[in-house]
C-alpha cells in the first residue's frame, strides 16, 4: 500500500481543501473535520486504488487542479454570499491504468463501487458509534459529523453521471447501482 511521492502530495493537498470545506472555514470545526475527510475522502480514494490493484492493475491518486479550483471558489463565494459552505467534491481521481481487461465493465464498475462501499461502512459504523456515545459531547459530535460526511460521500459519487462512480457502477450493473444509491440515501436521511 505505498504511496509515490507525488499520489502522496496529491492527496495531501485534496484532503486539506476538503477540510477547509467541511470545516465551513471554521477553527472549531477543523478537527472533526479532519477526521471525516480522511475517513470519507483518503479511505475512498484507497479503496479504489487497492481494488484496482487487486487485479493486477496499476493505480494511483491524481488530484484535479481544475477541481480543487472550483471547490476552493464555490466554498468561498457561497461562504461569503450565505453563510455557508457550498462543497464541489470533485478535487481528484485514482487514475487505473489496466493493458487488459478481463469484462471491462464489470471490472470497473467493481473498482468504482470500492469508494462508495467504503463511505457506507464507515458511515454504518460511525453512526452506530454516535448511537452509543453521550450526545453534544466531542466524541458523539466527531462520530455524527463523520457519518455525514461519509454518507454524503458515497451519495455524492453514485450520482449516474460521468466522471463520477455512480456512472461506471450503472453501467455495469443498474441492479446493484440502485441498491448501493438507495442505501446510501436511506442511511445519509437518517443522519
Amino acid at each position: 500500500m505505498r504511496l509515490r511521492r507525488g499520489e502522496l502530495e496529491d492527496l495531501a493537498v485534496s484532503f486539506l481543501v476538503l477540510v477547509l470545506l467541511f470545516s465551513n472555514f471554521e477553527l472549531r470545526l477543523f478537527g472533526y473535520a479532519c477526521i471525516a475527510v480522511l475517513t470519507a475522502f483518503v479511505f475512498h480514494e484507497l479503496a479504489h486504488r487497492l481494488a484496482a490493484r487487486s487485479y493486477g492493475y496499476t493505480a494511483f491518486y491524481k488530484r484535479w487542479d481544475t477541481g480543487i479550483a472550483l471547490a476552493l471558489a464555490l466554498g468561498i463565494l457561497s461562504r461569503l454570499a450565505t453563510g455557508t459552505t457550498w462543497i464541489f467534491a470533485a478535487v481528484g481521481a485514482v487514475q487505473v491504468y489496466a493493458p487488459y481487461a478481463y469484462d471491462e465493465r464489470e471490472v470497473f464498475g467493481r473498482i468504482a463501487l470500492a469508494g462508495p462501499a467504503t463511505n457506507v461502512a464507515v458511515g454504518v459504523v460511525a453512526l452506530l458509534a454516535a448511537g452509543v456515545l453521550s450526545p453534544a459531547t466531542p466524541p458523539w459530535h466527531a462520530a455524527r459529523i463523520t457519518a455525514s460526511v461519509n454518507l454524503w460521500l458515497a451519495l455524492f459519487n453514485l450520482f449516474p453521471f460521468p466522471p463520477l462512480d455512480g456512472w461506471k457502477v450503472f453501467r455495469w450493473n443498474a441492479g446493484y447501482w440502485a441498491i448501493a444509491a438507495g442505501l446510501a440515501y436511506l442511511l445519509y436521511v437518517l443522519v
